[in-house]
């Protein structure tokens, strides 16, 4: 498939046709990884997110132990590191490649490029990157209900069971 139909077919380029979509694929930077590779760690300042065209990532995070946690395995078509475009803060996760991959980076001197050059494709961009954002949240929002509804079902029981052992 080529570059053009690809990024026709992933939501962070939605709505771009014509020298608007030509303009962000000749920004895009390919890069390559191997298995096990870490593409960033938290807490690295970062001004860049990827595209996945091929394989797979994992996103980490420390556990208050230090154990890196799983968060979501990420594969084709989709992004990660967006969060950096938006605000300026370290990374808040590190992305470990579980499947050799190849990716398409965008970083903010690209987006400020596209700011100057074609103001559509720029506010397209952020406004799918606002999305892809909003969707990630309303989804952590659903796991962290269904966590702590789950955890409230386990308090009774085990406060009962120590009722038990000391009563």
């Amino acid at each position: 498939m080529s570059l053009t139909r690809f990024c026709r077919s992933i939501p962070i380029f939605g709505g771009l046709e014509g020298r608007s979509l030509d303009h962000v694929l000749s920004l895009l930077q390919e890069h390559n990884y191997a298995q096990g590779a870490t593409i960033f760690s938290k807490g690295e300042l970062g001004r860049t997110m990827y595209v996945l065209r091929e394989g797979e990532v994992d996103v980490l995070c420390p556990a208050s132990n230090g154990r890196m946690i799983p968060i979501v395995r990420l594969g084709p078509g989709e992004c990660f590191g967006e969060m950096a475009l938006v605000e300026l803060q370290p990374r808040s996760a590190t992305i470990l490649v579980r499947k050799k991959a190849k990716a398409f980076s965008l970083n903010n001197m690209d987006l400020y490029t596209l700011y100057r050059a074609d103001n559509y494709a720029y506010v397209i961009v952020l406004q799918n990157i606002c999305r892809m954002i909003s969707r990630r949240l309303r989804k952590a929002d659903s796991r962290i209900s269904d966590f702590l509804a789950a955890s409230e079902q386990v308090r009774p029981r085990a406060a009962k069971g120590r009722k038990r052992l000391t009563g």
